[in-house]
């Protein structure tokens, strides 16, 4: 861990929007750990849960276009500045029924709006089931991590290999295979035009270089979710008891689910609408920040109850 090295490349990427984040360490009562942080912005309280390996500045690109909201950025336990934590596959249903409301217990919130994406995903729907009201409305980008039917990209099936994480925790990350990566979860469109800034693979590659969230969260996927897919992974019976009202914004070049999976994932919701992004993939929020800002602000400031009215429709938008 090298933290001054990797908060001033996570500087340089808050700096290319113009926002400087305040900072807080959260203790979660379920694993007596502690997280980090990061807080923009004012109005009502909107929680950000990230997947992985990843952070919680990935959101950045995006943030510069949320307005009237105080965003709330989690670094999950095990990731960016927050305490190590390793996630067994025991132990995922009691930890994601309680990790919404523990970060909101820590934080002194009792209600809060959510968006997250993959395993943050993943997190948010067993939180949603089991405590709905703790939650406003839920934004889910793209494909949530172990829904059924789910696909894995090359990159995540070699890290089923205690050798492959062996070998990846000794040789330092590269731009190369970072670039690689993003292409196999679906931003090859956005990689061929440059539509992601460099600033942001900067960052990247100093999440990996400076601190030990790819170590910690490659274990996790590798050794403790991918071998027991079939005990982690979101039961039908699960999805359809989440009540909150969920907008879906799922890239169609996903690489973890294209439309079909996200038309199957989001009907089971009682309350959802989906919006498939083309020349999106996983982290749809690179491909076109101003968008994705834009949907999720409009649907977490709607009418309760509006979703209901398009659960069952799919809409296709395409990124700017």
């Amino acid at each position: 861990m090298d933290e001054l090295r990797y908060r001033g490349a996570e500087r340089a990427l808050w700096r290319s929007v113009g926002l400087e984040p305040a900072e807080r360490r959260v203790r979660l009562a379920g694993t007596k750990t502690e997280i980090r942080v990061q807080e923009v912005g004012s109005g009502d309280p909107v929680l950000f849960i990230h997947g992985g390996p990843n952070s919680g500045s990935t959101w950045v690109p995006m943030l510069e276009h949320v307005h009237g909201y105080r965003c709330l950025i989690v670094d999950r336990p095990g990731t960016g500045l927050s305490d190590p934590y390793t996630v067994t596959a025991r132990d995922l249903p009691r930890f994601g029924a309680r990790f919404v409301p523990d970060v909101l217990d820590g934080l002194g919130h009792e209600r809060a709006h959510v968006v997250a994406s993959s395993f943050g995903g993943h997190l948010a729907l067993r939180s949603a089931a089991a405590h709905p009201e703790r939650f406003g409305r839920m934004v889910q980008m793209a494909a949530p991590a172990a829904v059924p039917g789910q696909t894995f990209p090359p990159f995540m099936r070699l890290m089923r290999s205690r050798v492959i994480r062996s070998i990846l925790n000794v040789l330092p990350p590269s731009a190369r295979a970072n670039r690689s990566i993003f292409r196999q979860i679906g931003h090859g469109a956005s990689l061929d035009v440059g539509r992601i800034p460099e600033v942001v693979f900067e960052w990247y590659l100093a999440l990996g270089r400076y601190t030990d969230t790819m170590r910690n969260d490659g274990q996790m996927i590798g050794a403790e979710l991918m071998p027991h897919l079939d005990e982690v992974t979101l039961t039908d019976e699960l999805l359809s008891s989440v009540t909150t009202p969920t907008l879906f914004l799922w890239g169609a070049d996903d690489g973890f689910g294209g439309p079909a999976n996200a038309q199957r994932t989001s009907a089971l919701l009682p309350d959802a609408e989906l919006v498939v992004m083309p020349e999106a993939g996983h982290l749809p929020w690179l491909d076109d920040p101003a968008f994705t800002a834009q949907r999720t602000t409009a649907f977490l400031g709607s009418i309760p109850g509006a979703a209901a009215a398009t659960s069952s429709e799919t809409r296709l938008e395409r990124v700017a």
